[in-house]
């Protein structure tokens, strides 16, 4: 599928800045919210009891005065593939509060879905002032997803190539893409202090047949991981519970009994701290499978954010756990693992190699290309965004 490049070039440098402008500031501002919402969390525990009650509200506002905007990533993907009515004007807003209501209450959900929805949401209104073709409108919500991501994760080549890789689009909008990407990435850094973690390796990564045989071996376990998340995802939206609100009720109530009676706090949240940790000690064997179940139970269940950051966690916590087995530094398996399980479930290999070497440096890029692809090609090629 190709996308033709626009009619009037003056024209659309005037609305992908205004696009970057608008979606770096919003993204930004989602991150202090963030961050302010997760440090009120960790300071006032009795928020965890609340988990379920958020549920009860989430589903009603997707079942009521956000029912525009319950397909949510689906619907993203749908309007990127065949361009037919513009997005929902309440999808941006939604998003952002109901994922913030989701971290309020500790929910091991992520941001991805925010960062999606956000930066297509507020690129797609344009379409309504603006006469675009369908290629236009198409490169128009790209742009607005590739501003959306770089403005949340901080990393715009990354963004650009996402924007992309995962509806399966070849099309010169790579160029408008990766200028939205950076320009979004500026304003929100420079413009609105947002604040990405910096998780350099210490030391650049070294290359040998035994650092090879390593990486190949974690991306298969990567892989494996992200084929089971992917499956139980998929059986999950084929046979959606016919009592939702009682689904997310009780889900939230046995989340917040599991975390609280078996201290399983680390595992709120996105889980950043140990992720950082996790990079420069070896993280307990059993982290990567209590974060996988905890972040199924919530997303399945009906909270809102995604499970991109949580799946980082699973698979930095794995490549941690298995650096003991590997040849491979800790710093560099549990950087290989931060983003092969995405790519395996989100089968976005490409786009998790070129984030590996933003957020790591690009000394590791040679083994995350290759743990990416295997990871992806084990997971079975399709993921979380394809059809089944």
């Amino acid at each position: 599928m190709f996308a033709k490049p626009p009619r009037n070039i003056l024209l659309w440098v005037a609305i992908l800045a205004t696009v970057s402008l608008v979606v770096g500031a919003a993204g930004a501002g989602f991150l202090h919210a963030l961050e302010a919402v997760t440090r009120l969390f960790r300071s006032t525990p009795w928020l965890l009891a609340a988990l379920p009650f958020i549920g009860l509200l989430t589903v009603w506002l997707y079942k009521g005065p956000l029912k525009a905007s319950a397909g949510g990533v689906k619907d993203l993907i749908a309007q990127i593939k065949a361009p037919t009515t513009p997005l929902p004007t309440t999808m941006g807003p939604s998003i952002i509060g109901t994922t913030l209501l989701s971290h309020l209450g500790g929910a091991s959900v992520g941001r991805e879905g925010t960062a999606l929805q956000m930066g297509g949401a507020i690129a797609d209104q344009g379409s309504r002032w603006i006469d675009l073709n369908e290629s236009e409108r198409r490169t128009l919500i790209l742009c607005g997803v590739s501003a959306g991501f770089a403005t949340v994760f901080g990393t715009p080549i990354a963004a650009a190539i996402f924007a992309l890789e995962f509806v399966r689009l070849r099309s010169w909008a790579i160029i408008p893409c990766l200028a939205t990407a950076f320009l979004a990435d500026l304003v929100g850094r420079k413009l609105f202090f947002a604040q990405h973690a910096n998780y350099r390796l210490p030391l650049p990564a070294d290359y040998d047949l035994s650092g090879l045989g390593s990486a190949l071996a974690l991306g298969v376990a990567c892989g494996l991981i992200a084929r089971l998340y992917v499956w139980l995802s998929r059986r999950n939206a084929a046979h959606p519970n016919p009592e939702p609100y009682r689904l997310v009720f009780f889900t939230g109530v046995l989340f917040s009994l599991m975390v609280y009676f078996k201290q399983l706090s680390d595992f709120t949240g996105l889980g950043l701290p140990v992720i950082e940790a996790a990079l420069v000690e070896p993280a307990p064997p059993l982290y990567f499978i209590q974060k996988f179940v905890l972040t199924g139970m919530c997303v399945w269940a009906g909270f809102r954010g995604g499970e991109v950051t949580p799946l980082f966690f699973v698979g930095a916590t794995l490549g941690s756990a298995a650096a003991v087995l590997l040849s491979l530094p800790l710093s560099v398996c549990a950087a290989l693992g931060f983003v092969a399980v995405f790519a395996g479930a989100g089968a976005v290999p490409l786009a998790c190699a070129v984030m590996a070497c933003e957020l790591f440096g690009p000394s590791i890029g040679g083994y995350a290309l290759v743990t990416c692809a295997v990871s992806w090609f084990v997971a079975g090629r399709k993921g979380l965004y394809d059809e089944a």
